[in-house]
């Protein structure tokens, strides 16, 4: 019985929710600025802000289907593990531009203990990094919002201290 009501309550659970196919949103307008990179006392390697620009509204698409993450997920360098976050929630809209802050780090693995510098970084870059905004939250399935956010090896070269 408890197994019929189980299967049951995760249909009914599939069928309420409109993004369990994993579907991609996928805005072409999006924008990588402002790249700085900083260092924190007590963490290893360095901590990379930038802001996302774009013509949408994230933070509606955001609120509307209830997501309660927003990562910032980037291809692997070599061994290396790339991911950080967006703060939608924070997002300001100048000049018809939604822009929302973010950052990224560069580590061994997923714990973040031991990360790299920018000067690191730069030497084990061969090629753009290919990275993307995903929502998601437990109850639902991720959502790739924007994919193909390039990060060139000349824009870590560039970026600031802060």
């Amino acid at each position: 019985m408890h197994k019929y009501f189980l299967i049951i309550l995760s249909i009914l659970l599939s069928g309420c929710n409109p993004l369990a196919k994993n579907e991609k949103e996928n805005f072409k307008d999006i924008a990588l600025k402002n790249l700085t990179y900083s260092y924190m006392d007590g963490m290893s390697g360095d901590i990379f802000k930038f802001n996302l620009e774009t013509n949408d509204d994230l933070n509606k698409i955001y609120q509307e289907n209830n997501y309660k993450y927003s990562h910032f997920k980037c291809n692997n360098i070599k061994n290396y593990f790339v991911t950080g976050a967006i703060s939608v929630e924070g997002e300001k809209l100048k000049n018809g531009k939604y822009t929302s802050s973010g950052y990224f780090k560069v580590c061994e693995d997923e714990s973040m203990n031991v990360c790299i510098d920018k000067n690191q970084l730069e030497k084990l870059l061969t090629s753009n990094m290919s990275c993307r905004v995903v929502f998601g939250s437990l109850l639902q399935s991720s959502k790739v919002i924007a994919d193909n956010i390039l990060i060139s090896k000349e824009a870590i070269r560039k970026s600031n201290f802060q």
